[in-house]
Order: structure tokens, then sequence, then C-alpha cells
């Protein structure tokens, strides 16, 4: 299948997976809220966050797999692909079963009054979620080298396929929880280890009987410990820039509950869930050009993979913004739908997430497009580390008694700050035409804005009903993609989508 194609193709994979877990997420949180009441949920959100807080290395791990893997196979023979698949294998495991087993150790002095705020009686259950929630980082942990594989190979509508049947395991094991006897609670946390036991089993039987790379039989001769040095100082930077996003929003959790309780933490978990869901959407992008711009990159195309980034970034930006700008006028009412009974402060913590992550999009092929040169330390060190900025100033702003609206806008400006600095360093380091980028993707994504939003804030003074959104949303996102199609992408980007629909 020609580049093009595939890529057109795996988008409309991942995008239709986004579409259906996004709905099938949302409708769960609710559920779930409604089931275990908004301590036990906040307590879900509060444990797993901490845990969670090291799964950014999973994440880090699967960049560098999937990225030494897709540029591999735009310059290297099989046997190279195959070593260096075995030595990503050997690091996870390594990595995976080392965290495990710090996670355990510092359980007793994490889960306690000192460092959480939960109800007295809920101690036993937590010390549950804690050791239940680790397991299913050590699961992510194996399954990530058989997923960037699965992306490295452009086979994203695998990938999309079984991450659909997860969506729906999901709203599943959540529709069972009622009908048992149990704590509640502990059942949805162990339902959820048991899908993840069941993910990892499919992915890596699948691409152990499907890809040659996956061979066992070459695993302990191909461990190399030079290739292991340099994946891992690529991963031990990956780490940094995602550990630094993940200590962000998480240390963010814990001052909130510092200064407040268990309930703002349920506000902030769906917002975080919220969050979440788009950025399946998102990354129906990402992961569809990923590997080819890194294969690009391989062959010495570096103009062909910065064109890439700056497409990615114009497109994501589009279909972000037909997306969340109704969808943030209207925040109140959708919410309303979905919770019900909604906790404080989430219309405030949805719609300042869903703003940083827009401002964040703008320039985000450029993330993709640094990966694939490969020069990730300083980049990572200018780009990441302001972030966590925030939890200084947010903690200044609470202990002097302003409320959580400042926070959020901090949150915002210091996205926007690092944003824009990824232009200059770019164009130093890789030879980006910032003129042309700011042209091709802020401009053009300007007005699409300004329309979207000057129409959304029109129609919602048609009705003071909750259920407006119902007419308005759908309506804003039609009028948005029709002026994106005219006005956003020009005469050629057109032309080369009809064509691509066409041949489909």
């Amino acid at each position: 299948m020609e580049p093009t194609k595939r890529i057109f193709v795996n988008t409309i994979a991942q995008y239709t997976k986004a579409v259906v877990n996004t709905c099938l997420s949302l409708y769960t949180v609710r559920l779930v809220l409604n089931i275990l009441g908004h301590a036990d949920y906040g307590i879900m959100s509060v444990i797993g966050g901490i845990v969670i807080f090291l799964g950014f290395i999973t994440n880090a791990m699967v960049v560098t797999t999937q990225r030494h893997l897709s540029y591999d196979y735009g310059s290297k023979t099989a046997p190279e692909v195959r070593k260096t698949f075995a030595n990503c294998i050997f690091l996870h495991l390594l990595l995976g079963a080392s965290l495990l087993v710090m996670l355990l150790s510092v359980e007793e002095p994490i889960v306690s009054p000192s460092f959480l705020n939960i109800d007295d009686g809920r101690w036993g259950a937590a010390h549950a979620i804690y050791k239940t929630v680790s397991a299913i980082l050590f699961l992510t942990f194996l399954t990530a080298p058989f997923k960037a594989l699965l992306i490295a190979r452009e086979n994203i509508v695998f990938i999309s396929c079984v991450e659909m049947l997860d969506g729906f395991l999901k709203l599943g094991i959540v529709l069972l929880l009622p009908s048992l006897s149990i704590d509640k609670l502990i059942a949805y946390a162990l339902m959820l280890l048991a899908i993840m036991v069941f993910e990892f089993i499919v992915f890596s039987t699948y691409c152990i009987t499907k890809y040659p790379e996956c061979s066992l039989r070459h695993f302990s001769h191909d461990i190399n410990r030079q290739q292991i040095k340099r994946l891992s100082g690529f991963a031990g930077w990956t780490t940094y820039g995602m550990g630094v996003i993940i200590a962000r929003n998480q240390g963010l959790a814990w001052l909130l509950n510092y200064f407040f309780n268990t309930i703002i933490n349920a506000s902030y978990g769906i917002a975080n869930q919220l969050f979440t869901a788009v950025q399946f959407i998102a990354s129906s992008i990402i992961n569809a050009m990923n590997p080819q711009m890194m294969k690009a990159e391989g062959l010495g195309d570096r103009s062909r993979m910065l064109r890439m980034a700056e497409q990615a970034s114009k497109i994501i930006v589009c279909m972000m913004a037909i997306l969340f700008i109704p969808l943030m006028v209207e925040m109140d009412g959708v919410l309303h739908l979905w919770l019900g009974n909604i906790p404080p402060h989430t219309t405030l913590f949805c719609n300042s997430l869903l703003a940083v992550f827009l401002i964040d999009q703008f320039t985000s092929g450029l993330n993709s497009a640094n990966q694939a040169i490969g020069k990730i330390k300083t980049y990572t060190l200018i780009m990441y580390t302001p972030k966590v900025l925030l939890l200084v100033i947010a903690y200044m702003l609470l202990h002097r008694g302003f409320g959580v609206k400042s926070v959020m806008i901090c949150f915002m400006a210091i996205e926007a700050i690092v944003a824009l600095a990824r232009l200059p360093y770019m164009h130093i380091m890789a030879g980006l035409n910032v003129r042309n980028y700011i042209k091709t993707v802020f401009i053009a994504n300007f007005w699409l804005i300004a329309f979207m939003l000057l129409l959304a804030m029109g129609l919602r003074h048609i009705s003071d009903s909750h259920y407006r959104f119902l007419a308005t949303i759908p309506l804003t996102c039609l009028c948005g993609a029709v002026f994106a199609w005219f006005v956003t992408f020009n005469s050629k980007e057109r032309q080369r989508f009809t064509n691509i629909i066409k041949k489909k």
C-alpha cells in the first residue's frame, strides 16, 4: 500500500476507535461515578494517579521502541530490526520488574494518613487498589513493546480493533458491578486488571506469530550492551519529558487533595477522563503519521519529514477546534446529561484541560519531528522543564487563598509559552521554515477558531434548556467542518484528500 493511502486508512481506523472509545469512556465514567460515589471515585483517582505517575516510563519506552523500529525499517536490514526489538523487550522486562518491586516496597508510606486524605473506613480498599493498579502498570509495561511494533509496522487497524474491544469490556464490567456483593471499588479494580491480562495475551501472541522480528529463538543472542545503552539514553530523556507532564498533572491532584478533599479530586479526575478520551482523537493523526516521519528521517529526507509534522499539527488543531469549541461553550449542559450530579469545579477543570490540550496541539507535530531526528536531550530540557513550574505557582496561589481558577489560568499560560518555544528551536536545529509554519498552522486555524467561537456563542442564546447542546453542538461542528474544508485547507490539500477517498 502506498504511504499516503496507508496513512489515510490508519487515520480512519484510529479515528473510528477514538469516536467509539470516547463515547464508551464518557458513559462508563458516568456509571462508575454513580455506582462508586464521589468519595470512592476520588480514592480511585488519587490512588491510581499516584501509581500511574510512573506509567510515563511505559509511554517513554513505547515512543523509544516505535521510533527506533520505524527508523530502522527505513535504513537497516531485517536482522538489525530484530536485534532492536529484542533489546527493547529486554529493557521493558527489566524496568517493569524494577518498578513493580519499588512500588510494592513503598506502599505503606504512600497509602497512609500522612500522605493522603481518605475516610477512615476506606484504608483497606485503598491498599487493595494500590496493589491492583501496580499490577496493571506492570502488565502495561509488558504489552508496550508489542504495541510499539504494531505502530512501527503501521498495523494501526489491529490496535484500533483491540482497543475498541477494550472499551466495550470496560463498559461491561461496570454494568456488572451493581450485581456484585463484594466491595465494588475493589471489584472494579480487579476486573480492570483482568482486561489488562487479556490485552497482553492478544498483542503478544499476534506479534510473535506474525512478525519475524519477534522471534524468540534469537532473543538471548541479540541482546547487545551498546544497543541497550543507546536505547536507554533515548528512553531516559523521553522518560524525563513525560515524567514532568505526569508530575505536573498528578502533583496538581495532590495539591487539590491537600488544600481541599477527595470531592475536588473527583472533579479533577472526571476532567482527566475527558482529557484522556479526546487524546485518542489526536493520536489518530500522530500514530498514523509517526512511522512515515521516522522512516523519512531514516532515509535522509528531512524536508518531507518536516512537511508531515506541519500537516499533522494543522489537521489535529483543525479537528480539535471543531470538536472542542462547541463542547466548551456547552460544557454545563453536557456534564448535566453525562453525570447528572456534577461535583464542584468540574466545568472549570474540563474546559481548562481542553484549552491546554488545544494550545499544545499547535506545535505537537514538532515533537514527533524532534523524535525522528533523535537529538532529544536539549529539546527535552528546554521544552518540558518549565511545565513543572505550575506546581510551585499553584502552591503559592492556593496557600495565599486564591481559587482553582487562577491555577488553571497559569496552567494555560505556561503551556502557550512552551508551545511557541518549539518554533525557534526547530528552526535552529532542523531548518524549520517558521514563517510558512505560522501561515499554514496558526493563521489557517485562527480563522476557524474565531468562526467556531462566534457561531457557538451565538447559538447558545437560542434556549435556556440544559439539553440545548443536543442541537447546537452538532450544528456548530457541521458548520465548522464545512468552513475548514473551504477555508482552512487549501485547494491542493482538498484535492489530495478527495483523490485518496475516491481511490479507497
